[in-house]
C-alpha cells in the first residue's frame, strides 16, 4: 500500500506534489500431487493512481513539477490483473512436463485539462481548465505454455514445447488539437480527433525445441530452434530462429561462455492501431502492417570463482538489430527511442526499414554474504547507436556509454537474537541524449520538440546517486520485528529526467530542466510471524 501520501502530510519534499496512490495484494498456494508432483495456484492484481494538478498552484514557482506537462492537469490512473496454475509432474524417471495457464488483464486511463490562467499580484488567477485528451487502454491476455523435458542419455537431453497468447485489444483515443498562438496562448481546436478506435484479438505462437550435449567433462553444447507467429498481419512470422551455445571449464574454478542467437520481437500493441489522420470520424490504422523487429547478438563471458566466496565475471556482447519500425518518410524517428521521454508527439506512418547495433563490455566483483558482510561492484563500457529512415548514424537516447555500481552491507549481531544492518549504494552512469530545440515548432506544439537533422548530438549531465540504509531486526520465538530507513539521494543530486515546455514559467524562459527524484526519506516496519 502506498506510503508516499503520509510523507506529504509531515510536509516531507518527495520531488513532486504529485503523489501517487497505489496498493496490490498476490498470493500462492502449493499442492503437491502423487510421484513428486505438484500443482499450483497463483495471483496479484493492483491499482494506482496519480493527479498532476498544476492549476492548484498558488504562484509562479522556481522549479517545475517532475513527470508531467506544465501546461495541464493530468490526471492517471491504472490497474492490472492476473490469475494462473502451474502443473508439474515427471512422467518416468528421465522425464517431466510443466505446463500453465494464466489470465490476465491491464488498463491504463488517463485525461488531461488544458490551464487558461493568468498572474495578479503575482498570483495566478485561473480562467478556464477545457478537457483536451481522454483515453482508456485494455489489453487482456490468456496464455499457456507446455514443454516436456527428457534425457536422452548420460550426455544428451532435449526440451521441447510451445508458448501461447491470444491478446484482445480495446484502445480508445481522442484528443483536442491544441497550438500555440502568436501571443504564446494555446488555442484549442473545437472538435475532437479520434486516434485510436479497436477492439480486435490476436494470437501469439511460439514452439521451440532446445537440446544439450555434454561432449567431455569440460565442455558443454546447447543448441535450439524456435519460430514466432503473431496474427494481427502477414508480416509478422519467423519461421527459424537458431540459438547456440557452449561452455568450458578450464580448471581452477574457472569457465568460459560463448552464446549467439536470433531472436524475434513484436512491437507494442498499440502501435499497430494508431490512427495518423482521421477521415470522417474514422482513424485511419498507417501501423497495422509493422513486422517483427529482428535481433541477431553474441555473448562472450569468463567466469572466476574465488575460494567460496566471491567472484569475478566479464562479459563482452555484440547485438545487431534490422526492421525497426522508423518513419516512411526521411527522418531521424526511430522506436529504439521509445520511452527516453514523456512526448505527447506521435510518428507517421512507420516501416520496418531502421537499424540500430550495440556493444559492451561488463564486469562484475561480487562477494557473497560471509563473516557479516557482502559487497557487489559493476561497471560497464558501452555504445549504442541506429539509423533512421534519413539513413543517418546516431546516439540511441540511452547511450550513456558508460555505468557504475557498487554496493556494500555489514550486518553487527547483537546478544545472538538482534541484528542492526549498515549499507550503501553508489550509481554513477552517462546521461541520456538530446538535441537543440526548435523553439518555433515548440512554440506551436507547446511541447518540446527537438530539430530533426541534430537530434541526439546532446548529452545530459552524469547521473550520480548515493543512497544509505539502515536496519534493525529483533528475533523473538514466535516472530520477527524489523525497524529501517531508506535514505533515498541523500545528497539531494539534480539529476536531469528530461526538457519540458512551461510557457508561463517566471525565468520567461519556457525550456526547463525536469529532474528526477530528490532526496527521500522511506521508513518502514516488518513483521514476520
Amino acid at each position: 500500500y502506498s506510503t508516499l501520501s503520509l510523507f506529504s502530510a509531515l510536509n516531507i519534499n518527495v520531488g513532486t506534489d504529485a503523489i501517487p496512490s497505489y496498493q496490490d495484494a498476490s498470493f500462492r498456494i502449493n499442492m503437491p500431487l502423487k510421484n513428486n508432483g505438484y500443482l499450483a495456484l497463483w495471483g496479484i492484481g493492483g491499482n494506482s493512481d496519480i493527479d498532476i494538478v498544476l492549476s492548484e498552484e498558488e504562484a509562479p514557482a522556481d522549479e517545475t513539477l517532475i513527470f508531467g506537462a506544465n501546461d495541464r492537469d493530468q490526471y492517471f490512473g491504472s490497474k492490472m490483473g492476473v490469475v494462473g496454475i502451474n502443473y508439474s509432474q515427471p512422467l518416468s524417471t528421465d522425464t517431466y512436463i510443466k505446463a500453465s495457464v494464466a489470465a490476465s488483464g491491464i488498463e491504463v486511463n488517463t485525461n488531461h485539462d488544458l490551464i487558461f490562467r493568468r498572474v495578479v499580484d503575482e498570483k495566478f488567477v485561473v480562467d478556464s481548465l477545457p478537457p483536451v485528451l481522454d483515453y482508456t487502454f485494455s489489453e487482456g491476455k490468456l496464455s499457456s505454455y507446455v514443454f516436456v523435458n527428457k534425457k536422452l542419455n548420460a550426455k544428451s537431453s532435449v526440451k521441447f514445447g510451445f508458448n501461447a497468447d491470444l491478446y484482445t485489444f480495446n484502445f480508445i483515443d481522442s484528443v483536442r488539437n491544441v497550438v500555440g498562438g502568436a501571443d504564446g496562448e494555446p488555442i484549442i481546436g473545437d472538435d475532437w480527433r479520434v486516434r485510436w478506435d479497436n477492439k480486435s484479438s490476436a494470437l501469439l505462437l511460439q514452439p521451440y525445441v532446445h537440446f544439450r550435449y555434454k561432449a567431455t567433462e569440460k565442455l558443454t553444447l546447447t543448441g535450439g530452434l524456435t519460430s514466432l507467429w503473431f496474427s494481427i498481419n502477414d508480416n509478422s512470422l519467423s519461421p527459424i530462429e537458431p540459438r547456440i551455445g557452449a561452455a568450458y571449464d578450464l580448471g581452477n574454478r574457472q569457465k568460459i561462455s560463448f552464446g549467439m542467437g536470433i531472436h524475434s520481437q513484436i512491437q507494442s500493441p498499440y502501435l499497430y492501431f494508431y490512427g495518423a489522420e482521421t477521415i470522417d470520424g474514422d482513424p485511419q490504422e498507417h501501423n497495422k502492417d509493422m513486422g517483427l523487429t529482428k535481433s541477431n547478438h553474441a555473448v562472450l563471458s569468463y567466469n572466476k570463482l574465488f575460494a567460496k566466496n566471491m567472484r569475478f565475471k566479464a562479459e563482452t556482447y555484440f547485438q545487431y538489430l534490422t526492421n525497426i519500425p522508423v518513419e516512411v518518410d526521411p527522418s531521424s524517428y526511430s522506436l529504439t527511442n521509445s520511452g527516453s521521454g514523456f512526448s505527447r508527439l506521435f510518428p507517421d506512418t512507420l516501416t520496418n526499414d531502421g537499424t540500430a547495433r550495440n556493444y559492451g563490455l561488463e564486469l562484475t566483483l561480487e562477494k557473497f554474504f560471509s563473516k557479516g558482510y557482502y559487497f557487489l561492484v559493476t561497471g560497464s563500457l558501452f555504445d549504442s547507436k541506429y539509423k533512421g529512415s534519413d539513413g543517418q548514424l546516431r546516439n540511441v537516447s540511452f547511450n550513456g556509454r558508460y555505468a557504475f555500481n557498487a554496493l556494500v552491507a555489514k550486518e553487527f549481531t547483537i546478544k545472538g537474537k538482534s541484528a542492526l544492518n549498515v549499507g550503501g549504494k553508489v550509481t554513477y552512469a552517462g546521461g541520456r541524449w538530446y538535441g537543440p530545440v526548435d523553439e518555433v515548432k515548440s512554440a506551436e506544439e507547446l511541447a518540446v520538440v527537438y530539430a530533426d537533422e541534430t537530434v541526439n548530438t546532446q548529452q545530459f549531465r552524469p547521473y550520480f546517486r548515493v543512497d544509505a540504509k539502515i536496519s534493525y531486526s529483533w528475533n523473538r520465538p514466535r516472530m520477527n520485528h524489523e525497524f529501517a530507513i531508506d535514505l533515498v539521494n541523500i545528497f539531494n543530486i539534480k539529476n536531469i529526467l528530461t526538457l519540458t515546455y512551461a510557457p508561463d514559467h517566471p525565468s520567461g524562459d519556457p525550456l526547463q530542466e525536469e529532474y528526477q527524484l530528490g532526496f527521500l526519506p522511506l521508513f518502514y516496519y516488518k513483521l514476520d510471524f
